[in-house]
């Protein structure tokens, strides 16, 4: 029988085994010498940074990727000495504390450049970078026409050990955009080489442009959804096969009998066209569950899809509801989502009570990091203390 964590309403399981197994699929897709990084931002995508990247460490990566020196300082507190590339500009102040914990840094700018190398000079110690180039994303990184001084600079300078140059795709699944800008950061790197510049690690590939453009994979991929369980948007390659390694689950706290008729949630948004139980969930907004970010449609077709499909919702057709997973079936979430709460609509004939456990589709990288994280190995399907690897206090190095 399954067994499940005593001291929590609500968990989140992380299956090891599905990680290794998605990573043995992307090595096998590797070009020759090509390097993998792992990217462990944002938490790791919402499953916990610091036993994830240690499993992966474990099964081989070369090298693990995050956003912000935060993210590489919790993971140093953490005893993970391995490299890590921090992909955004630093504060003037974290220069220092980046040299100090061997953090390599993207430099992004001459104003970068700049105070990397003061920092280094004032500790006697070269600073491990990566040029940032902006070749049509918007965010970050030196334009085409403006690289090659700051990268000269760079490569001549004492203070400096310059690893890498990367870019990053904006497409998507615009092939024609990703070639685009593949062909002119490749241009950037032809021009660079005729001067005598070699640049060891030259990286451009996240998971899209990974599976879709193999001769783009240079020296090193950066690899974070994929590893996860999760295609990009798009045309993927078929022969991956990935397996999901999150399951967000509950108990259920409270199960009701209400009438035909009978309205639930706030502002009475759900009327239950027949007699029908209820189940209480203890999860809800504070949780992560049922937020959801809205970007702006991409045309008019994105623009007709999203008014379609609010329209569903506010018909509540089942179809566009949220559906949790009671004992293997599907059911309803109904009425507004609460702060700390939602109702589940239990289909007939499903007997469920109070305790049972519910699969919830909250999103990884929204679920609240006060949720526990369970991390399961074996395929054993168990969530005690046998399974779960240890996780540290979070902390950072002052």
């Amino acid at each position: 029988m399954t067994e499940w964590p005593t001291n929590t309403d609500k968990w989140i399981e992380v299956d090891l085994d599905a990680i290794g197994h998605n990573l043995e699929e992307i090595k096998r897709m590797l070009q020759p010498g090509t390097r993998l990084m792992a990217v462990v931002k944002a938490n790791a995508y919402g499953l916990g940074a610091v036993p994830v990247a240690r499993e992966l460490i474990k099964l081989g990566v070369d090298l693990l990727g995050v956003t912000f020196l935060r993210e590489a300082l919790q993971l140093r507190y953490n005893e993970i000495d391995e490299d890590i590339l921090v992909f955004s500009p630093l504060l003037p102040e974290e220069y220092l504390t980046a040299i100090e914990h061997n953090i390599i840094v993207s430099v992004g700018s001459a104003k970068d450049l700049s105070l990397v190398e003061r920092a280094a000079a004032q500790l006697g110690r070269r600073a491990r970078v990566h040029i940032k180039i902006d070749t049509g994303l918007g965010r970050f990184g030196l334009e085409i026409d403006e690289a090659e001084p700051v990268v000269k600079e760079a490569y001549a300078s004492k203070e400096i050990v310059l690893e890498g140059i990367y870019t990053h795709f904006a497409a998507g699944v615009d092939d024609a955009f990703t070639v685009k800008q593949f062909t002119s950061f490749r241009s950037l790197l032809d021009s660079l080489e005729k001067q005598g510049i070699s640049i060891p690690w030259r990286h451009c590939c996240s998971s899209s442009s990974f599976l879709r453009h193999p001769y783009m994979h240079l020296e090193m991929v950066r690899l974070g959804t994929v590893l996860y369980g999760q295609f990009p948007a798009g045309k993927v390659m078929p022969e991956v096969k990935l397996k999901e390694c999150y399951r967000f689950k509950a108990r259920i706290s409270a199960v009701r009998d209400f009438k035909r008729g009978s309205y639930l949630g706030y502002y009475r948004t759900y009327r239950l066209p027949h007699d029908s139980r209820v189940a209480v969930i203890p999860v809800g907004l504070v949780d992560g569950f049922g937020v959801e970010a809205i970007p702006k449609p991409s045309g008019v077709i994105d623009f007709l899809k999203m008014g379609i499909k609010l329209l569903a919702s506010f018909l509540n057709l089942n179809r566009t509801a949220l559906t949790a997973t009671i004992n293997g079936k599907p059911a309803y979430i109904r009425g507004k989502m609460f702060m700390q709460f939602c109702l589940v609509e239990i289909p007939s004939p499903l007997g469920v009570e109070p305790g049972d456990v519910v699969e919830l589709p909250v999103k990884r990288t929204l679920a609240s990091l006060a949720v526990p994280r369970f991390y399961l190995r074996e395929g054993r399907g168990r969530a005690d203390d046998n399974d779960v690897l240890p996780v540290p206090e979070p902390g950072f190095i002052e």
